[in-house]
Order: C-alpha cells, then sequence, then structure tokens
C-alpha cells in the first residue's frame, strides 16, 4: 500500500498535473505553445534522423557562396524557419531573413542564432507564409532554405513560384522533405490511409505528398534531389525523404 502512495504522489500526480496545466495553457495561447513544442521537436529532426543528408545539402549552400564572385554579403531566406536549428549548417558571415507563420518563433530563432556562433545576421523575422510573401522584394536573394515544410503547405505551386520570384538570377532553393513512398510499396499503401488522418495528428501536413513532381513541373530549372531513408522511428510513415536543389 505504502508504495502504491509513494508512486501516486511521485510520479501519476505530478504527471497529471503536469498535463492539466499543459492543456490550460495551449487553450489560452495556442501559438505560443506549439512554438514551444516546435522547438522541442526540432531538435530531434534536425540533429538526429537527416544529419548526414542536411550536412551533404548544406555543403551544397556553402559551395554556392563561395562560387558567387562579389563583395556583397550572402544573402538567405529561410521559410518555415520554425526554431532556427538550420543555423549552425549556414556559411558564416551571410544576412538571414525568416518567414514563418507563428511570431512566436522568433525568440527561438534569435536564441539558435546566439547558439550558432557564425556571424549570422538576422535581417528580419517576417510572420507570413510562402504563398503569398508581399513583404519580400523580387530577386533579393542568393540563396532560399526549406526543411520539412513543403509538406504543410497548402498552396505548394503558388509558394514554389513564389520562392523563384524572390531569388536572384542564378540563386538557387536548397530543401529537405519528407515524400510519399515509392508507387506500389506497402508503406506507401499505408501512407495513402493514413492521409485521411495524418491532418488531425500533424496540422495541414501530407504524408504522402510526391513533392519531387511540383519541383519538376515549376518554372525552376536544374531541378536535382536524392531520395533517401531518415531514421525515423516513431513516426516511421515519414521515413521516405528527398534533398536537393532547384536554380533560378
Amino acid at each position: 500500500m505504502e508504495e502504491i502512495k509513494y508512486y501516486l504522489l511521485c510520479y501519476v500526480i505530478p504527471i497529471v498535473i503536469a498535463c492539466f496545466i499543459f492543456i490550460r495553457m495551449f487553450r489560452l495561447n495556442k501559438a505560443k505553445c506549439k512554438a514551444f513544442i516546435c522547438s522541442l521537436v526540432c531538435r530531434y529532426i534536425h540533429g538526429k534522423v537527416c544529419d548526414k543528408e542536411k550536412a551533404l545539402l548544406f555543403e551544397q549552400l556553402k559551395d554556392h557562396k563561395s562560387s558567387l564572385k562579389t563583395n556583397s554579403k550572402f544573402t538567405i531566406l529561410e521559410i518555415g524557419v520554425g526554431s532556427g536549428m538550420n543555423f549552425k549548417f549556414f556559411p558564416s558571415e551571410c544576412d538571414v531573413t525568416c518567414l514563418d507563420p507563428n511570431p512566436y518563433n522568433e525568440k527561438y530563432v534569435i536564441d539558435s542564432l546566439r547558439k550558432a556562433n557564425n556571424n549570422i545576421r538576422l535581417v528580419k523575422f517576417i510572420e507570413g507564409y510562402a504563398e503569398n510573401m508581399l513583404d519580400v522584394l523580387s530577386d533579393s536573394f542568393d540563396a532560399v532554405v526549406c526543411t520539412f515544410t513543403m509538406c504543410s503547405i497548402k498552396g505548394l505551386n503558388d509558394a514554389i513560384e513564389e520562392i523563384r520570384r524572390v531569388l536572384k538570377p542564378g540563386g538557387k532553393f536548397f530543401f529537405l522533405e519528407h515524400v510519399a513512398a515509392h508507387k506500389g510499396s506497402h508503406l506507401r499503401s499505408l501512407q495513402d490511409k493514413f492521409q485521411r488522418i495524418w491532418p488531425y495528428i500533424a496540422k495541414d501536413t501530407h504524408i504522402n505528398r510526391e513533392t519531387w513532381k511540383f519541383l519538376d513541373n515549376s518554372s525552376f530549372k536544374d531541378v536535382q534531389y536524392h531520395l533517401f531513408t531518415a531514421k525515423f522511428f516513431l513516426a516511421f510513415l515519414a521515413k521516405p525523404c528527398m534533398y536537393g536543389s532547384a536554380t533560378k
């Protein structure tokens, strides 16, 4: 009996209270709680499941910076920046503009910039969506970066064309996303079935989106991508991934 009381007092009751407080806070300020959850999830996704592929992708970003014969600062727009977990991979001495629909992510972005410690300057944090970047001038960025975001963009065709618009001539779009599995595979069949409920699990996202088709049919030239299997465990439906680049 004493052992049951101990577990109730030390484990069960505190967990119940913590869950009650979190649910209460979530109802009061959903956006703020989502930003907090995003910061936790991003640490796992960006640091564990695709570290090798991310290193390869951002090595291309650094090569692109090195290839530009200019004295101007290298400019990057990151779409769906979240908590800013990509900054540590960015080349040093560059100006970064961040776009995200959740204004509460700005706090985590600033913290990630400080931890990256590679002389990156935050030019602006824009609250908005990739489909309609009214606050972003055309031909203004050397590179656009987007990771684990295109799965949730409603008007993906419009977003891709907007990305192309804001890039300078010769600018590059770098992306890393989870995508649909091969058609006819067992995993693809599961993805198609789960897509009916997936938006309720992860709001507005697509677990079976053939993202490469949107890029292939876009106005970009020299679209290159590589398919790989990420090291997801619990979210095994999101294991099929791709990374690559496209040039304006």
